[in-house]
């Protein structure tokens, strides 16, 4: 080991003869002259950071006396060389450092070494003193063996100082590394290694204890497991030598990894891989399965996976809503046997459409909701555009109430929904009946209403069901916005129905149709629109009369299967186009018995 010290050596002595003085003199003034001799020395920093010309072989040296003034000082010694100092007799501290740096920072060769010692200058004698400059911060050296070199792509350690506020160095496998330097402080080495099939892998050691003088040196090797070992202990006079060997994977163990579970209500999508593999050894993806179990079961069921890319996915069914469970991939093969850290996820919450059954209605004022109560608001309808404001006055009709008398599901009630023709103050408007999921807003003057669609909703049905009667005849109205090519008066009225699941509220001026209604089906095909997670409408050819109750059902269709919706909308109308008050005041709905259903395979664009 390579010993690096400094002797500073400084010689006191009175000068007891000279050419124009007497000694009598020269002892009568208690005076006596100090000479400084240095040997060879390196450096120590004096300052926070490290100056980009830095030396360590210039050296600060200062002289201070008991009062701790400094008496004499340079900043670079050689200025000193043969010079010769008159100081009264005394006692003395001198010290010796690197110039410009304190060693209170990280970097490549940057040793920073200190000495100092006291003297006293004696009147009429010679003194002689030595400083020792050691070592005053920490060194590192990173090796890394032919074998470690062949065995890896690429190599990097990273050292890291506890210290607060102390730059790590990175040392990298190929390049010539040279020693680094940190403050006294425990340390951190972290080696990062890419092997020859590009997988990663990490290994990190700590260092305690660690003081000036020590000198670590890391020699990094292969082995089939990472650990750190071979520790030996050298020491002499200026450093103490701790000598590492430490042991890196060169490809890392078999190890299987869990990396998604998207649960919906009953069912969840999972998927898992390979997350390293050593070589020489194959697994047969027939083999790989994942296993689940709810969280408090004591047994694993187990569903098989198939291989896509480097990914293993599996679909399993017939889970509970609402249900924590825990998750793992594993592979069982003749004695090879390798399973993946469990990890958990949590089914969706099969929610209710509220007053799906149509059985709850509250009045409030002149207007007839379809909820429960006022603090379970849910449903709203066209009935406050009828029946408040002005409109209470010259119309007050609720289009949509609760009925008793056509129901599917006796003792309860169905939602009656009628369109109507109105006149007020001679401005004749067509009135279609709706439910949905939402709040009227406002009138906007006689011309029509602003409506607000959503409500909370974040979990995914599949489908929408339920119950309808319907009669209607010819379209006997047809606003002046009607859309070309859509109907016409004397075409047969229809009833409507369709359901999204959306990131967000929208209002509709039924006054400007252009400017805000959505046309959902195009929303859920663009890719750049982030508004429509899922979107379902019933077939017109299925929106045609019935006298009968008749079930339907409306198929969501996800934009994707991982986004998450916020608010649901659904709506009904007696007549189709009554947005653009377009319809027939022959058309009557019944509906009943709305629910979402919660299957597990849903229908993605």
């Amino acid at each position: 080991m390579k010993k690096i010290y400094s002797i500073l050596s400084v010689l006191f002595f009175a000068w007891i003869v000279c050419s124009c003085q007497s000694e009598d003199k020269l002892l009568g003034e208690n005076m006596g002259y100090l000479r400084l001799a240095v040997g060879t020395t390196a450096s120590v920093s004096t300052k926070g950071t490290v100056p980009a010309n830095y030396n360590p072989k210039q050296l600060y040296v200062e002289i201070k006396n008991v009062a701790g003034t400094i008496v004499e000082s340079t900043e670079n010694y050689e200025e000193w060389e043969g010079k010769q100092f008159k100081l009264k007799a005394g006692a003395y501290t001198i010290t010796a450092s690197s110039y410009g740096f304190d060693g209170n920072a990280s970097g490549v060769n940057i040793p920073y070494y200190k000495g100092s010692t006291q003297v006293t200058v004696e009147k009429g004698k010679e003194m002689t003193a030595d400083i020792i400059c050691k070592l005053a911060n920490v060194k590192v050296t990173v090796n890394f063996d032919a074998s470690f070199i062949n065995s890896f792509k690429s190599a990097v350690v990273l050292i890291e100082s506890k210290v607060a506020g102390i730059s790590g160095q990175n040392l990298m496998m190929g390049v010539e590394n040279k020693p680094v330097y940190f403050p006294e402080g425990d340390l951190k080495a972290t080696i990062t290694v890419i092997n020859k099939a590009g997988k990663a892998n990490t290994l990190s050691q700590d260092f305690t204890k660690v003081k000036a003088r020590d000198h670590y040196i890391l020699n990094y090797k292969v082995s089939d497991s990472g650990s750190a070992g071979d520790i030996t202990v050298n020491v002499d006079e200026t450093e103490k030598e701790y000598t590492y060997g430490i042991t890196v994977p060169i490809i890392s163990s078999t190890q299987l990894e869990v990396t998604s579970a998207n649960a919906w209500s009953n069912f969840a999508f999972l998927e898992g891989k390979i997350a390293s593999i050593k070589e020489g050894v194959e697994l047969d993806p027939a083999y790989m399965k994942f296993e689940y179990k709810t969280e408090s079961a004591a047994e694993w069921s187990e569903c098989s996976a198939t291989k896509e890319g480097d990914s293993f996915k599996a679909t399993l069914k017939g889970l509970t809503p609402a249900t924590s469970y825990s998750y793992r991939l594993s592979y069982d093969k003749a004695g090879d046997n390798y399973t993946s850290d469990a990890k958990s996820f949590t089914t969706e919450v099969a929610k209710a459409l509220p007053n799906g059954n149509m059985d709850g209605w509250y009045k409030s004022g002149s207007t007839w909701y379809a909820n429960t109560d006022v603090s379970n608001f849910f449903w709203d309808s066209s009935n406050p555009g009828t029946t408040t404001g002005i409109a209470e006055t010259f119309v007050n009709i609720n289009p949509t109430l609760g009925n008793t008398s056509t129901v599917h599901t006796a003792g309860g009630k169905s939602a009656e929904l009628k369109s109507h023709g109105i006149e007020v103050f001679g401005i004749k408007k067509f009135a279609a009946a709706s439910l949905y999921s939402g709040r009227f807003n406002d009138l906007v003057s006689t011309d029509g209403a602003k409506i607000d669609f959503g409500q909370s909703f974040t979990t995914r049905p599949t489908q929408l069901k339920g119950w309808f009667q319907y009669s209607t005849g010819a379209i006997d109205w047809c606003g002046a916005n009607q859309p070309a090519n859509t109907v016409a008066k004397g075409d047969q009225d229809l009833w409507s129905a369709y359901i999204v699941l959306t990131t967000g509220t929208y209002q509709l001026n039924n006054t400007d149709m252009a400017g805000t209604s959505k046309d959902f089906a195009k929303l859920l095909a663009d890719d750049t629109d982030n508004f429509v997670v899922a979107y379902g409408a019933l077939p017109d050819a299925q929106c045609v009369t019935s006298s009968a109750w008749k079930e339907f059902t409306i198929d969501l269709v996800y934009k994707n299967l991982e986004k998450k919706p916020t608010h649901i909308i659904v709506v009904f109308s007696s007549s189709k186009y009554g947005d653009y008050f377009t319809g027939s005041t022959s058309s009557l709905l019944y509906l009943d018995d709305l629910e979402l259903i919660y299957g597990d395979n849903p229908q993605v664009k």
